[in-house]
């Protein structure tokens, strides 16, 4: 068994784990966001609906956006983690 190579597998696997959990997060702000908008658009007169579609931030442009920023930092992070780990030599000990 290659120790290195299984302490990058496991490495990798972790981060991606970590940044697949924040788009999980940023799709489920996206929803949240979306039923309390629509809680207002339901509650104040439609004279008034541009004033709120003007202040809806979460719009998909910025979804999009938030999402690359996440997968281009975790790939960076899995670039990162797997150099680091060409830093040292490791082996299994086995008692």
């Amino acid at each position: 068994m290659n120790a290195k190579k299984n302490l990058n597998k496991k490495s990798v696997d972790e981060v991606s784990s970590l940044f697949k959990m924040m788009l999980i997060m940023v799709e489920d702000m996206k929803k949240d966001h979306d039923f309390h908008y629509q809680k207002l658009y339901e509650a104040i007169p439609e004279k008034y609906h541009p004033v709120i579609k003007t202040a809806d931030h979460f719009t998909p442009d910025k979804v999009s956006w938030i999402r690359k920023r996440i997968l281009d930092f975790g790939n960076e992070s899995l670039r990162n983690v797997q150099n680091e780990i060409e830093n040292y030599k490791v082996e299994f000990i086995f008692k």
